[in-house]
């Protein structure tokens, strides 16, 4: 560990591999598990971290080695990370559409494990405005109400508006609950005379438009 400090001090935090990386946030092994064989089990069950996601609370307790505290280490990191990588918004003003659109949110939200509801509002000539997190959870009456869209709609204000979420599961078929909220929400904007462009899902790597589906 002293090796990978004193690299640190010569060469700066970009000059440690992964591997190294890991090893610097648990810091110290136990008696029966050296902090190299700790990483290197990180590293199997993650795929050689191609797949931190993997690293959940439960997972990472079944690696010897890792107890209560350093599992609370490496999700404080793997969550701030993700934190850090959402904060990345759309240009204000930027002009959109929906191909750049998808592409934009499929690299921020394709494997998050949670459904997210985004509100994407536009100007009268399609260009950003704001990029806003709305909700987090699945698309139900009972859950969100068109009331949360408009609300930051008619603040901003906007003329166009485009939303989207994600399927955790890949699977990119609407359900009823996303059919059902899109045409409340479609209603609500024509009040406001608001124009719902569209409403993506976003999963595995790939998006489904409802609008050009016909769904809206």
């Amino acid at each position: 560990m002293m090796e990978i400090r004193e690299q640190v001090q010569r060469f700066g935090i970009v000059s440690l591999t992964t591997e190294e990386l890991f090893a610097l946030i648990i810091g110290s092994g136990t008696k029966n598990n050296h902090v190299e064989q700790i990483v290197q089990q990180l590293a199997l069950l993650s795929n050689n971290f191609s797949d931190v996601s993997i690293l959940t609370a439960h997972n990472l307790l079944k690696i010897n080695g890792i107890g209560p505290a350093k599992q609370g280490q490496i999700l404080a990191i793997i969550e701030l990370c993700r934190r850090l990588n959402h904060q990345q918004r759309l240009r204000n003003h930027q002009q959109i559409t929906i191909p750049l659109l998808a592409q934009h949110l499929i690299k921020k939200y394709s494997n998050y494990q949670q459904e997210e509801l985004i509100g994407i509002y536009l100007d009268v000539n399609h260009c950003a405005l704001i990029e806003k997190n709305l909700f987090r959870g699945t698309l139900t009456a009972a859950t969100v109400h068109p009331r949360e869209v408009i609300q930051t709609a008619l603040l901003v204000p906007c003329a166009n508006l485009v939303i989207a979420h994600n399927h955790p599961s890949g699977n990119l078929r609407p359900s009823k609950a996303d059919l059902a909220f899109t045409q409340r929400l479609q209603s609500c904007c024509e009040l406001f005379s608001i124009n719902l462009i569209d409403h993506l899902i976003i999963g595995n790597g790939e998006y489904l438009s409802l609008q050009e589906r016909g769904l809206m």
